[in-house]
């Protein structure tokens, strides 16, 4: 049985140990920062924006991580083939909200990362000088993420020290409008080639760790559709991130099997080949609700390396195929359903 959050609770005892754990699909848990009793260095805070279209697709990554902050821009052209990612570190945190609901920037001499949040729209500014690593080729751009009047995915996910948590926030379906300019080069976002989502959350976490995660949005017969699906942090015995959601109702799911082909599940020293990522990934649930290929077109490896951090990806783009269960027994089916998969391992030893 999967357990939901209480409304109007406190995430963290007095001593700093996790109250509940659990789904929701709002948010309705105070995260009580000022109750943490772990140092600076082991908290993790992020929001992650992606705009996903066919042609090309473009993440921002604002976040405080341990001692340092930093700004993350991904943009990935998959007609043409290429991607260009870049992280820009300071040696200090940042202000952070504690909801998903208020304004945080990353400013430093040579980029910036700004989201100023008004009502349902959150607003961004981005820019980065020699992105890439190319001399004089620079990045700039203002987007426009509209949440959509649906249900959300909230987790709450504690571990075998009470101090640990990871709490995440997600919003699949948002309409996204805006350009971003790559040296002499404009790519526009507009709600009729692209779909967006935000992944927002806060967690001290084993130092050590890896995880696996699916998402996309978009329309199906009309209709909003999109899925969240993922594991690898902590005890998810009481809740999972897996979700369906259609016409702005999630329907919750257990267990999700990601199956890429060679990996072994919760083998942390395993490295695949870079081949294995553009090989068809399978996904399917234990309650047999959801069952779907993956076929990927894009492998956005990448990884970063500051201080005390160290991050090696594999976000992959593509569409999946398969079919979905709702609550009801109604059966979706879907094909060529643009969104992406990924696995992540950090290592903050």
């Amino acid at each position: 049985m999967q357990q939901k959050l209480l409304r109007g609770t406190k995430l963290l005892r007095q001593d700093g140990t996790l109250a509940q754990a659990g789904y929701s699909n709002e948010f309705v848990v105070d995260f009580n920062r000022e109750c943490i009793r772990r140092p600076q260095s082991d908290i993790r805070e992020w929001d992650y924006h992606l705009a996903l279209g066919e042609a090309y697709a473009l993440g921002i990554s604002v976040a405080s991580v341990g001692n340092g902050s930093r700004v993350s821009l991904h943009f990935m052209n998959f007609r043409e083939g290429y991607n260009i990612c870049e992280t820009d570190f300071a040696p200090s945190p940042i202000p952070v909200p504690r909801d998903p609901f208020g304004d945080v920037s990353f400013q430093s001499s040579r980029s910036e990362g700004t989201y100023t949040r008004k009502g349902d729209r959150t607003y961004i500014r981005l820019s980065m000088k020699d992105f890439g690593g190319v001399k004089g080729r620079h990045i700039s751009g203002l987007l426009q993420f509209t949440v959509p009047k649906t249900d959300k995915m909230v987790l709450v996910v504690p571990y075998e020290d009470p101090e640990l948590f990871y709490y995440n926030y997600k919003v699949n379906c948002m309409s996204v409008v805006g350009f971003a300019e790559i040296g002499d080069r404009i790519f526009r976002f507009t709600e009729d080639n692209c779909s967006g989502i935000n992944d927002w959350g806060r967690g001290i976490w084993e130092p050590v760790n890896q995880w696996y995660w699916a998402s996309a949005g978009g329309y199906l017969g009309g209709r909003l559709f999109g899925f969240n699906v993922g594991h690898g942090f902590g005890d998810t015995s009481r809740a999972t991130e897996n979700m369906i959601f259609y016409d702005g109702v999630c329907h919750k799911l257990k267990d999700v099997t990601v199956c890429i082909p060679g990996d072994k599940i919760g083998d942390l020293r395993l490295i695949l080949p870079d081949e294995n990522y553009l090989k068809p990934w399978s996904f399917v649930s234990g309650d047999g609700r959801l069952d779907m290929e993956f076929i990927p077109l894009h492998d956005r490896q990448s990884g970063v390396q500051g201080g005390e951090y160290l991050n090696v990806q594999h976000q992959v783009f593509g569409h999946f195929n398969g079919k979905a269960v709702l609550d009801d027994g109604y059966v979706l089916e879907f094909r060529d359903f643009l969104g992406f998969a990924e696995k992540v391992g950090n290592d903050w030893r």
